[in-house]
Order: structure tokens, then sequence, then C-alpha cells
């Protein structure tokens, strides 16, 4: 093996359920909530077609798919007086509940990220994407005189919905700053092959066993301590998962080693807690803690709050939804507090699993060279 590259063994040790999307949404027509059993019932929709055309109800099924919109397959079935066991051969799967669900909801279910059998997985790109977030915070707080100027643009940001990119150039400028070193296309500094993060290549993880996963309700945690349940559920990855996976680092092009990544996970952990996590009165979390995924949050996936602290931080977050939000939702979401409050947004991303609140997302990161043998 060359000397240049060092290969590791990595794991996310799953804390709470955890969502990758696939983009995928699952009908209200697609599958069956079985409250006796605590399932949801995933059919394959050809199959489900097939069994109804024996039974000479082909034209009340394309009615329901075309022209009712209120009603899920629960409904329709009992109507049509169908007893699920009829359709056993057109289950595409079933899956879980993480927690009871009301009666007679009707729910979005969005699926987890699958691989061509079906299984589920975790793309490389959705860790690296993880990764980058945590070094760009690093970045920001070792060399805070690079950034002066974009810091000082992002603080003085003013919603203006005519032009909505105009934050994302600040952005694009202080992840150049970071990564895109290496000074390969001179001409163009915002170039790709000029990022030094093409040297940390991460695989996606070992395929998963569905066994793994666990439907679990979207929930918003409020700082004031009242929940709201949102009628989206998502497939996630029970508590106690492991997500295998291989980082290569290839440092003749890439600055991080094992001791500096682990080290901004720590670090990016520590400014999480400060500026978010302390005001909704949660614990603070282990040092090797991450947020992995689809519904973590605002301030997982963003800079902000690294850049300018808590207090300036939240006041540009509470910009940045005026400016996206429409108004109506910006008011219904209560937004314009979050100065008063301290926080912004001031909501965390929760479900229940076993009848406990969880954040959602949280993992343990772990990664161990391997050794070449002599």
């Amino acid at each position: 093996m060359n000397n240049y590259l060092k290969v590791y063994n990595a794991k996310l040790h799953v804390l709470s359920p955890t969502f990758v999307g696939s983009g995928k949404e699952i009908s209200k027509k697609e599958y069956r909530l079985s409250y006796g059993t605590q399932k949801a019932v995933v059919y394959d929709p050809a199959k489900f077609y097939e069994i109804l055309s024996k039974q000479s109800k082909a034209s009340q099924y394309e009615n329901f798919l075309l022209n009712d919109r209120n009603s899920d397959l629960n409904e329709w079935m009992r109507t049509n007086q169908l007893k699920p066991a009829v359709f056993d051969s057109a289950i595409r799967y079933s899956i879980d509940f993480g927690d009871s669900l009301e009666r007679n909801s009707k729910y979005q279910i969005m699926e987890f990220m699958k691989d061509a059998y079906d299984k589920p997985y975790v793309p490389g790109t959705s860790i690296k994407g993880m990764l980058r977030t945590i070094l760009l915070g690093y970045e920001i707080k070792h060399n805070r005189g690079r950034y002066n100027t974009a810091s000082a643009s992002i603080e003085n940001y003013q919603s203006d919905k005519s032009n909505r990119n105009i934050f994302s150039k600040d952005i694009k400028n202080i992840e150049s700053a970071a990564f895109n070193t290496l000074h390969k296309d001179e001409k163009n500094p915002n170039n790709a092959v000029n990022d030094v993060l093409q040297g940390l290549i991460i695989s996606d993880s070992k395929p998963l066993h569905f066994e793994n996963l666990v439907l679990c309700q979207k929930i918003d945690y409020h700082v004031d301590k009242t929940e709201q349940k949102l009628n989206i559920l998502r497939e996630s990855l029970k508590p106690g998962t492991d997500i295998e996976f291989t980082i290569t680092i290839d440092s003749s092009v890439c600055k991080y080693d094992q001791e500096t990544i682990m080290e901004a996970i720590k670090e990016f952990n520590e400014m999480y807690y400060e500026c978010f996590l302390s005001k909704f009165g949660s614990k603070s979390r282990p040092e090797d803690t991450v947020y992995l995924g689809g519904g973590v949050g605002f301030v997982s996936k963003t800079i902000i709050y690294p850049m300018l602290g808590s207090e300036k931080g939240a006041r540009v977050v509470q910009k940045v939804f005026k400016n996206t939000l429409s108004d109506k939702i910006y008011r219904e979401h209560r937004h314009a507090n979050d100065d008063k409050i301290g926080v912004s947004p001031h909501v965390l991303k929760c479900t229940r699993y076993r009848e406990k609140r969880f954040q959602i997302g949280m993992c343990r990161f772990e990664m161990n060279e391997i050794k070449e043998e002599l």
C-alpha cells in the first residue's frame, strides 16, 4: 500500500432513529396500517392490481387511484370488503411502527435509501457531506482571520426576497477559502479540482438488514417543551444499528488526518450544544456524536453558528427564514420571536421510539486504521 494512503474501518453507531432518504414517498394508496401487529404493510402496485383483476375489482381500484383524494388503502379495502390476507403475495415488505400511531390519521411515508436488491444502505456521499460541514466549522474556528470579510457580510445579511441567492455566494466563498487550496486551476479557484476533500474518500455503507428499519413519526419539539406531531413517517434505522463503511485518506491531497477529524467532531459538538441544544434543556452529547441524514435540522447542516456564535447566529438565522419562507409560514412558525427566545430555529427535530423521545439522527462516529501486514 502506498504510504500516502491510509485506510480506515469506520462505523456510525446509531443512537437515535436515523433517516437517510431516497427521495421517494410511499403513497397512502400503496400501504395499509395494521394496528394489531403494529406494522405498515407496503404492497407492490403491479402485483396488487393483478390480484384485483382476478376478482373483477380492477375498475374500482382504478377509480380509487385516479379520483379518490381522501381515502387511504385501509378505508378502500374495508369499503370493498377485501380481506388483507388475499393480498399476501403482493406484499413488498412490512415495517414496524416506532411508537403508537393515531387511528384514522393519514400519513406520508418517506422511504429510506435502498440498493438494487431493496436492502437499506447509507451512501458515502451522505457521510462525506456531514463531515464536510464539520470540517468547515473546524476551519472557521481555527482560522477566523481568513473569513472576516465573509463573516461581516453574513452578520449584516439583509432579507431580500427578490434575490434569494445573495447568501449562498458568501457560503461558497467560505468553502472555497477553506478547502480549495490545491491550486490546480489558478484561474478558477472555485473549481472542484482544487478541493482538498477529493482526497477524503468514503465508501457506501455495507448493506443493512431490513429488520434494522422502523417507522418513526416526525415530531417538532419546541423550546417551550411542547410537542407537535406531524403526519409524516420516516423509515429510519433503529438505535443500536451499526453503519459500517471505509474511509481512505490520500495525504498527498487531503490535509486532514484521523486526529483532526475526531477533534473537529468534538469541537462541532461543543458549538452545537452551546448555541442550540442547551436552549432546549438537553444534556450535552458524547464528544464523538454526529448528526446524520434527513430531518436533523438546520443548525447541524450549516456554518452560521460556528461563524457567528449563539447570539449573532440566532439573529441571522431568523433573517434567513424570513427571506426563504413565505410570509404565511414565517408567521405560523412564529420565527419573529426567535431573537427574543435566543435561538433560531426554536424547534428540535425529534421522534418517539418505544415511548421515549429522541432527537433525530444522532450517531457515534468511530474510525480505526487498517494496518498493513508486513
